[in-house]
């Protein structure tokens, strides 16, 4: 029965996270039809103060013609991530946050990611459905990544896909966490809960681990699903008590404490 409960509590923080990113996205359509158009030319030499004004953060969303500027070349991207990742360590902790919350989406779009986080309402209908996944079995584990993964990517790019996904949340998410776990949320106009549904599906994946450690966590993941679901474990480990840590990732608390998701993940843990 505890078991069942927790279920049902993790397939209501789903629910909650994808109905709350539902305001942004929908202001990013508007944005997607070309109002306030970036010059890229113009973000490679811009500095992050800048750069926030470009991206519309500040405004509660962020504007794709300024993700798709700043991504138009190597030179615009590695001048804008540099710059950002400078202000992510300022010690002023709202500009700190600004500046990694804007990381987290140009990364999550520039490693192609952003395909298996758009399929969280695949897995919220998994969870919904009338055969329930286990978390704490390999098969259970082995359907909530098939979910996520999109049908169209080669093994390859998926692995590098699920290894992107680890490192940032090992990176730009656990920065995020540890600076709002020490501060607090300075600025109440960052999308929240949007960095809350992409953490919890890299912190899935960053808690998972290779069977065998001569490969990485995407090629194990890809090897995993392309056999029977019964020997997912063959190649990937789950974690004892399966989705259970990560309700004790301090990290992912504070991001969702931020987002509001608090009595959530506390009831999840309990």
């Amino acid at each position: 029965m505890k078991h069942m409960k927790k279920l049902a509590l993790f397939c209501s923080i789903l629910l909650t996270l994808v109905m709350g990113s539902c305001d942004a996205l929908f202001s990013n359509k508007f944005q997607e039809l070309g109002l306030g158009q970036v010059d890229s030319a113009a973000l490679a030499t811009a500095n992050s103060e800048t750069l926030f004004a470009q991206s519309g953060i500040n405004s509660g969303t962020i504007s794709q013609s300024f993700i798709d500027a700043a991504l138009k070349d190597d030179t615009t991207k590695a001048a804008v991530v540099a710059e950002l990742s400078t202000a992510a360590g300022d010690t002023d902790p709202k500009v700190a946050q600004t500046a990694q919350a804007l990381l987290i989406e140009i990364k999550l779009q520039d490693t192609g990611a952003k395909q298996v986080v758009n399929n969280m309402g695949g897995l919220l209908d998994l969870f919904m459905g009338e055969d329930k996944p286990d978390p704490k079995t390999n098969e259970g584990m082995n359907a909530i990544v098939d979910t996520l993964v999109p049908p169209d990517l080669s093994d390859g790019d998926l692995a590098k896909v699920l290894n992107d996904l680890k490192d940032l949340a090992n990176n730009e998410i656990k920065d995020f966490g540890t600076n709002l776990s020490g501060n607090g949320l300075q600025n109440d106009n960052i999308d929240t809960a949007g960095i809350a549904q992409t953490a919890v599906l890299a912190t899935i994946v960053a808690t998972l681990a290779p069977a065998d450690p001569s490969v990485s966590i995407g090629e194990a993941l890809v090897a995993a699903m392309n056999d029977s679901p019964e020997n997912f474990g063959t190649y990937v480990t789950v974690p004892l008590g399966g989705l259970d840590s990560l309700t004790t990732d301090a990290d992912l608390t504070a991001i969702f404490n931020a987002a509001g998701l608090n009595e959530l993940i506390t009831k999840l843990s309990s």
